[in-house]
């Protein structure tokens, strides 16, 4: 797996009819895809008693972790909304939570922030450093 680190905000946006068509469509394919191989895994491990054999066990855990990374990579991934799960947008990265949303969302979201920023309710120190000033942010 490839890791891409983006260090700026990044709006992919696309116009023209014929390509928003083209990204609309890939985005279903690799839509598809991720519930056939979601729903495969979950067929694998749909006869295993984790409760029985230490092999079941562990099969499962294995499933499960692969499972769960298919989740938060098309969580993360620029085909879908972290937030309302729209496929049909184009999509801003915010490069602090490294995730994708649609520029609806990430504007809304920017609001949100510079109105609980004013009240000095969101971070403190230079850079954020991912430490919040109050209970409110997790």
């Amino acid at each position: 797996m490839v890791k891409i680190t983006m260090k700026k905000k990044r709006t992919i946006s696309v116009m023209h009819p014929q390509l928003v068509r083209f990204r609309n469509a890939l985005r279903e394919v690799i839509s598809t895809a991720e519930s056939v191989e979601m729903g495969s895994l979950l067929n694998e491990g749909k006869d295993l008693e984790p409760t029985e054999s230490k092999s079941d066990l562990e099969q499962v855990k294995i499933l499960s972790d692969k499972r769960d990374k298919l989740r938060t990579a098309w969580d993360k991934s620029i085909c879908t909304c972290s937030l309302c799960g729209s496929r049909a947008s184009n999509m801003t990265f915010n490069p602090y939570m490294e995730e994708w949303f649609c520029v609806k969302c990430y504007e809304k979201n920017q609001e949100f922030y510079k109105a609980e920023a004013k009240k000095g309710e969101i971070w403190y120190g230079e850079g954020f450093h991912k430490t919040p000033s109050t209970k409110w942010w997790p």
